[in-house]
């Protein structure tokens, strides 16, 4: 299985990552259909991509989601 990781990476629309139907994922988060033919779905690095809506499709990040910090964060 592939190892994540998260250190390093930027988030935010300026991401720009895509992804095919039958690849593998490059990041966790949540991808739209560049059809937009269905609601964005959560997909976990190294998955393969699914189909969209109307099949084969280019998927694009939406909301690039890391998990948990590795430490606490100060309360405010």
């Amino acid at each position: 299985m592939k190892k994540i990781k998260t250190l390093g990476r930027k988030s935010g629309k300026s991401l720009g990552l895509m992804a095919k139907t039958g690849f593998h994922c490059p990041a966790n988060g949540f991808w739209r259909p560049e059809d937009r033919s269905v609601e964005p779905v959560f997909v976990f690095e190294g998955s393969i991509m699914p189909a969209g809506g109307r099949g084969s499709t280019v998927w694009y990040l939406e909301d690039p989601s890391f998990g948990p910090p590795e430490y606490p964060l100060p309360a405010q």
